[in-house]
């Protein structure tokens, strides 16, 4: 009999991972708050939509959606920017609320989640440039998507 701990399963390290990816996602948003004179409070995480990392001229990045409710209990489309492993607010590029007719354009994105919103007034590092991501092949058309 070993004395081995045994390996977490798959589910706990997929639950792990999801709680580290909300975590990096309410950092982003308490510094939305704080840039804006608001109060987290005023906010209520709801889900992730989409996440993908991206490569920029600075080092890799995480770009994600995400639905938050307001204080009226609408809910919201957010765009965050992150480094890849964000655990504080230092770490969180841009963090702000979509409206209908953003449409960004990310080369990091346009391939890889094409569903992934950007603000289209910028404001985010990574994706500007078509540079690929480390270890991913990618064909060599760098139109980037609008839909």
């Amino acid at each position: 009999m070993s004395l081995r701990p045994a390996s977490p399963s798959h589910e706990q390290l997929m639950k792990r991972k999801q709680e580290r990816n909300r975590k990096s996602l309410i950092i982003a948003l308490n510094t939305y708050a704080k840039q804006n004179n608001m109060q987290i409070n005023d906010f209520e995480f709801v889900e992730e939509k989409e996440r993908n990392l991206v490569s920029g001229m600075l080092g890799g990045y995480v770009h994600s959606n995400f639905v938050v409710k307001g204080v009226d209990g609408r809910p919201t489309l957010f765009f965050a920017e992150m480094e890849h492993d964000c655990f504080q607010e230092e770490h969180v590029v841009l963090c702000t609320p979509l409206e209908d007719k953003d449409s960004g354009c990310c080369f990091g994105c346009n391939k890889r989640a094409r569903k992934l919103r950007h603000p289209t007034c910028g404001g985010y590092l990574g994706g500007l440039e078509d540079v690929p991501f480390p270890y991913v092949e990618e064909d060599s058309d760098d139109e980037c998507f609008l839909e």
